[in-house]
């Protein structure tokens, strides 16, 4: 079954101008949410003047004239502001999909401010993806973080907008207070089975003018270490990787905001984090690899495709250093070939070893 035929098939990410709606359609705070940190400082009513000039900015820049371009609607419930606001933005952007300059629209929203009828109203307006707050599966931990709907919630409305075409989006977090390393696990599977189309994914962060913060000043809640964030989500990637569900972001994109000095309190906050977890990823992959070399290789020799460099050699250069501690007597070195294959790692050594592995995911 096809997927709404607006929908333009196209190479590569596509180019997304956020328009931010700063908790619009919110019933509520969720323990951990201070939007005018991790979003930015944007206007609490987005009037049309100001969303032209957002949209017609990223257009401006915009060189790949093949490229799929949505606008998409986040920071809010979309699907709860009021419905003469609702029409107003969808109807601003519409106008830039009649004129070829946008392809479609996406909006993000709580699970349970999704019906049918409330999909029929989207499908108007040319709205192709809809991601789901989902944050996790388990109702214990929902509660605490005030969300406001349970699980099946979730369930109930990624499974229709599966049935009515939509493209599907879940946001998960990672190390909510009340949850744990089996609890994240079992949400990743029930995300699994549900199979949506792409996944986001972010640790939390504790935030300052949030319930969370007061919990953590109190010595109720412990933020995860960078290093079990980092692990938690490279473990999520390879999950949904192998279940052909795309992981389209890790970790929070850190804004001015962040760098206050009273704004973050406490968490596993990175300016490369996503960077973070597909080097731990590459990593282990390599180390499995390089198991199977005897200990007396003396030459290693590494292919890649040159986007795969960075992501390869990790941070601040990390992962060759570890390879050299596992090899001290070998020389190492890392070779980059355009017609190699995006997530391929192949392995030639001195005494005729060639060894290849894969990452799923990367493209």
């Amino acid at each position: 079954m096809k997927k709404n035929n607006y929908l333009k098939e196209t190479t590569g990410s596509p180019l997304i101008i956020p328009i931010f709606i700063m908790n619009s359609g919110c019933p509520h705070r969720c323990i951990f949410c201070n939007q005018k940190i991790t979003a930015g400082n944007y206007p609490q009513e987005i009037s049309r003047e100001y969303f032209e000039n957002e949209v017609n900015s990223y257009l401006s820049w915009n060189r790949d004239k093949s490229r799929l371009v949505e606008i998409a609607f986040y920071g809010g419930s979309f699907t709860g502001i009021d419905k003469m606001y609702q029409e107003n933005l969808l109807s601003w952007a519409q106008s830039y999909i009649q004129s070829g300059l946008v392809h479609s629209i996406r909006v993000s929203t709580r699970p349970d401010y999704i019906n049918a009828g409330i999909l029929a109203f989207l499908k108007q307006y040319k709205v192709a993806t809809v991601e789901i707050g989902a944050q996790s599966f388990i109702d214990d931990v929902l509660q605490f973080a005030q969300r406001g709907h349970n699980a099946v919630d979730t369930i109930n409305a990624i499974t229709l907008l599966k049935q009515e075409n939509f493209q599907t989006g879940l946001h998960l977090m990672a190390g909510l207070p009340k949850d744990t390393k089996d609890g994240f696990v079992y949400s990743l599977e029930k995300t699994i089975k549900l199979k949506p189309d792409m996944v986001r994914i972010h640790p939390v962060v504790v935030f300052s003018g949030t319930v969370l913060a007061a919990e953590f000043k109190e010595g109720n809640y412990e933020p995860l270490q960078l290093s079990e964030a980092v692990s938690l989500c490279a473990l999520a990637w390879e999950k949904l990787s192998a279940a052909g569900i795309r992981v389209i972001r890790n970790g929070l994109h850190l804004t001015k905001e962040m760098e206050n000095n009273d704004a973050v309190l406490s968490g596993p906050l990175h300016p490369a984090f996503g960077s973070l977890v597909l080097s731990a990823i590459y990593y282990d992959k390599t180390r499995k690899l390089l198991e199977q070399l005897p200990a007396e290789t003396r030459e290693i020799h590494f292919k890649l495709h040159n986007s795969d460099v960075s992501n390869f050699r990790g941070w601040r250069s990390g992962n060759i250093a570890a390879i050299k501690k596992l090899y001290p007597q070998a020389d190492i070195n890392v070779r980059t070939y355009p017609e190699q294959k995006r997530g391929l790692i192949s392995v030639a050594t001195d005494q005729g070893y060639i060894l290849t592995t894969t990452i799923s995911g990367i493209n």
